[in-house]
């Protein structure tokens, strides 16, 4: 319920971590502030959220920089942050809070520890500041706040990107108070002052979820649907907050243009994904489940040629051949069949009765890395099926290795399941409701296409 302070201090002095405390505290920016101890380390649970870590340098008595115990105080370093940081929450940035801090030393060190998946641990930007200049290191006292929070922007306006970010989270966290106050603004003012008001605070949650699942399923799934009201006006609001007027120019100091003008496909395909296709891991994500809008379902039946010919009069061999997909006998293996749940937006924000519709899919590597067609390819970044029945994602990763491919979608295999019947089925992803908007426009094009009879082809 509640968020986590962005701001973590680590020292192994009581009086200097008061110090930078009580700094922080001055400038109104909240902070987590931890004693090191050696024995208490092993005990200390991530903190979620975290995008400015202040770390001593020396916490450990005896072991510092640039001596024969380097090792152990860099050891102290990485215990630290293994145990502070929650790499799945978002990027952080380290700022080495020392007398005499070695900066580059410890960027040497943290980069030769923190190497394959442990890369995750490392901060997305490095900065130093001198404890003399904000806190007498000799009992603690307040200096100079407003000095430490310019020089804190100006180590951030050194990393342009990150600053940027952290401006673009500052904007979600105002607009979100921004929504909430329009949310309690709805209850009459009459009603402020009164015991009613958590009562009439309900009412208008209560219409709210009215508004995003229909009028005679408020109480369904309130959380849901009170998303699909608020969510826009969130997005809306992150857009209108800009206080200094400068927003764009931040990002455009952020972005530095790439000297190929497109990108490879693997870049492609994970900038799709990102965008697109949802995978719920995010720490506290909400499953996907087989029933929402867009849900990329793991082929539920056993007997895959049994189900293929009693539900759309298919095999194996059929989907190999050109005039259906086409592809080597011997790809069949790197690919895996799916369905894909559709529907109008409408109607999943608002549950009709009666079942769900559900596409078949296929989901495909590309045979080449790069997805080019050279050394005969079938499986190819620019493949089209000649069925013209096919419908297919741009590049994205797929399979469990998350290489680049496609998934496609046949607009003229179909079948309806009911929702007590999906439930044990397995979503492996979901695509956003972009795309998954552009799938349902494109099968209702599909099924409404008129055929016209006429004697002659220039009538």
């Amino acid at each position: 319920m509640f968020l986590h302070s962005k701001f973590v201090v680590v020292d192994d002095k009581e009086h200097h971590l008061r110090g930078i405390k009580e700094t922080l505290d001055s400038l109104r920016i909240d902070c987590h502030s931890k004693l090191y101890e050696d024995e208490a380390v092993g005990e200390w649970t991530a903190l979620p959220g975290t995008r400015i870590l202040f770390l001593d340098q020396n916490l450990v008595t005896g072991a510092t920089f640039g001596t024969a115990d380097n090792k152990v105080a860099v050891t102290a370093i990485q215990d630290v942050i293994t145990k502070v940081i929650c790499p799945d929450s978002g990027p952080y940035g380290l700022i080495l809070w020392a007398e005499e801090p070695d900066l580059e030393t410890l960027k040497a060190s943290l980069f030769e520890r923190f190497t394959g998946d442990e890369a995750r641990y490392l901060p997305v930007f490095f900065a130093a500041l001198q404890k003399g200049e904000y806190i007498d290191t000799n009992d603690g006292r307040v200096k100079n706040p407003v000095k430490l929070q310019e020089d804190i922007v100006s180590r951030l306006s050194q990393n342009p990107q990150m600053k940027a970010l952290l401006s673009w989270e500052t904007d979600v966290a105002v607009a979100a108070g921004a929504v909430l106050r329009s949310i309690v603004n709805l209850v009459p003012m009459s009603k402020r002052s009164s015991d009613d008001f958590s009562k009439e605070l309900g009412n208008v949650l209560y219409r709210l979820s009215q508004a995003g699942a229909g009028i005679d399923r408020a109480e369904e799934n309130p959380r849901e649907a009170i998303n699909h009201v608020l969510v826009p006006i969130l997005a809306d609001r992150i857009t209108e907050h800009d206080p200094q007027g400068d927003a764009g120019d931040a990002w455009k100091s952020a972005i530095v243009s790439h000297p190929d003008k497109f990108a490879s496909i693997p870049v492609q395909a994970a900038i799709n994904t990102a965008i697109h296709v949802s995978r719920a891991t995010s720490p506290n994500s909400a499953p996907i489940l087989p029933t929402d809008l867009g849900a990329v379902i793991e082929f539920p039946f056993e007997n895959e040629q049994n189900t293929l010919s009693d539900l759309f009069d298919l095999s194996v061999e059929k989907f190999r051949q050109d005039t259906f997909f086409g592809m080597h006998e011997q790809d069949w293996e790197k690919c895996a069949l799916r369905l894909v749940q559709i529907g109008a937006s409408c109607d999943h924000a608002q549950p009709k009765d009666g079942p769900l519709l559900y596409l078949l899919a296929l989901e495909w590597p590309y045979q080449n890395a790069d997805g080019s067609k050279v050394d005969s390819a079938k499986l190819h970044a620019k493949k089209s099926s000649k069925s013209g029945l096919e419908w297919k994602t741009p590049s994205i990763l797929v399979g469990d290795d998350l290489v680049p491919g496609k998934l496609s979608v046949f607009l003229n295999c179909t079948f309806s399941a009911k929702r007590g019947d999906v439930t044990n089925w397995n979503a492996v992803y979901r695509l956003r409701e972009e795309l998954a908007s552009k799938l349902t426009q494109e099968f209702a094009r599909h099924i409404s296409r008129p055929g016209i009879l006429t004697m002659s082809p220039d009538d």
